[in-house]
């Protein structure tokens, strides 16, 4: 028996040394033996304490964004919409833990403490109201390379400086908070894949806004696009980091929506020249390729795949968007949303739809509480367990804020009546005999996961495509600058 033991440990600690998901390779130590926040099991089931979760959380942009860089950091409005939110019975949020602009990292270099002080104060409230955090960590996709004096494209160099720069503060962030019960799970960025695969060789589309300061447009190569391959090793790399620190929440990327043509795009970005160029090609995905590119851009250590959307029109049309045409079909809202939760499930891995409700220009029409109950019932019956409204800049439950939080809040008590929610109990710390550290998850090889081996995996990942953004450019839709929305 000896034997056999000594045997099997001489393995774990083999398994340990050539995972891509060694503590000691990222420099950190695990944290979150309280086992806070949401976890992913390896049916891709998400888990709260051990039970299965299901809710619907909301998206409050402003809660630390706004005034996280600003000399006045007021607290009064964060404190008024997490007691709001919190009489709707609202379980989560997701926010940023950064700022939108460049500035925000010029103040986090100065003065890390001050930027961090005033996040505790915003999840310290959380704490209070019981209500969790989904935390990305780097909001806009183009912000880091240019605060650095870098190029988008240096997402898949891993010894480029926007990587390390990247690392090193989600390193601070998450290792500074691992250990606090309001956050709920890691999100790496906001909609990365949008951008990713889009590439213009007249160098005037697909880049930031001219008038962004801080992002000026006068060195603009071909390096200023990024492909699907090096957005893949960005997120390997960023989430090991996290996995670092804490090996138990549930960790996703922020996509938005995959692009009905991201699988061509992709191949045509593998085409790029010496000049980081090439052309484009948009032949609508096969369902094969729609799940290869989730897997591309879920890369392990990951454990959910994400999607946004938006269900109004914002071209004039005066229409919802209830129906999808996608892998060469006419597909129905459920249907739509059921391809993502599938995929997810036979990846292992959880289903997060991160933006969902968001109406438009359709937003005050006067059958919008109908549909919007209508994708409420589609998530709920597609097997997506958990999933955040994109509603606030700044909170408000007036006109149809309201009458979506009145609606969540019915949703949320019948959840919690099921026994599908969190309980007090949720936030408190483990007994002693019940802290047991968890063993982070083995890093599965093959098709859409990378190992520490780094560009090199990458070079066999012709079984599975990469990603870029959703339909939100095609049809139209036009970001706000702060929010990026």
């Amino acid at each position: 028996m000896r034997r056999v033991l000594l045997v099997i440990c001489v393995a774990a600690i083999a398994f340990s040394l050539f995972s891509g998901v060694s503590f000691a390779a990222e420099g950190g130590k695990n944290m979150n033996e309280d086992r806070y926040g949401l976890h992913v099991e390896s049916d891709g089931t998400v888990t709260l304490r051990g039970e299965p979760f299901y809710g619907f959380g909301v998206n409050y942009f402003a809660a630390f964004a706004r005034y996280a860089d600003s000399e006045n950091q007021r607290t009064d409005e964060f404190k008024a919409g997490l007691a709001g939110l919190a009489s709707y019975n609202i379980p989560f949020i997701r926010i940023p833990l950064c700022g939108y602009y460049p500035s925000y990292y010029d103040v986090y270099d100065s003065d890390p403490e001050r930027v961090f002080s005033y996040l505790k104060e915003v999840l310290d409230e959380c704490e209070k109201y019981r209500i969790g955090v989904i935390g990305s960590l780097m909001w806009w996709d183009s912000v880091v390379p240019a605060h650095v004096g870098g190029k988008r494209s240096d997402f898949g160099n891993v010894k480029s400086e926007t990587v390390a720069y990247a690392k090193k503060y989600v390193a601070d962030v998450v290792s500074r908070f691992a250990d606090h019960p309001a956050i709920w799970g890691w999100e790496i960025g906001n909609e990365y894949n949008l951008s990713a695969d889009l590439c213009d060789r007249n160098l005037k589309e697909y880049l930031w806004p001219q008038n962004i300061d801080g992002m000026p447009l006068d060195n603009v190569n071909g390096f200023d696009y990024y492909t699907s391959e090096e957005l893949a090793v960005f997120y390997r790399e960023i989430a090991n980091v996290i996995r670092s620190y804490d090996s138990y929440r549930m960790i996703t990327t922020g996509n938005s929506e995959l692009r009905t043509a991201s699988y061509s795009l992709y191949e045509q970005g593998k085409t790029k020249d010496k000049d980081h160029l090439w052309d484009l090609r948009w032949e609508q995905n096969t369902r094969a390729q729609f799940d290869s590119m989730n897997r591309l851009l879920t890369p392990d250590p990951i454990d959910a795949v994400s999607f946004h959307l938006q269900q109004g029109t914002y071209d004039g049309s005066n229409k919802y968007i209830m129906y999808f045409n996608a892998f060469g079909n006419y597909m129905s809202t459920e249907e739509y949303f059921t391809a993502y939760a599938q995929t997810a499930r036979e990846m292992g891995k959880a289903c997060y739809f991160g933006e969902f409700g968001d109406m438009l220009d359709m937003e005050n029409a006067p059958d919008m509480i109908e549909k919007f109950t209508e994708i409420t019932t589609a998530i709920s019956n597609s097997g997506i367990q958990i999933a955040s409204l994109w509603q606030f800049q700044d909170y408000t439950d007036e006109g149809p804020a309201g009458q979506k939080l009145a609606l969540l809040s019915e949703l949320n008590k019948k959840l919690a009546a099921e026994g599908k929610q969190s309980s007090g109990d949720d936030w408190q710390p483990l007994s002693p005999e019940d802290k047991v550290t968890p063993s982070p998850k083995p890093e599965k090889k093959g098709c859409g996961s990378f190992g520490t081996a780094g560009s090199a995996a990458l070079a066999a990942a012709a079984c599975v495509s990469a990603a870029a953004a959703a339909k939100k450019a095609s049809r139209g839709g036009k970001k706000d600058k702060k929010t990026g929305k």
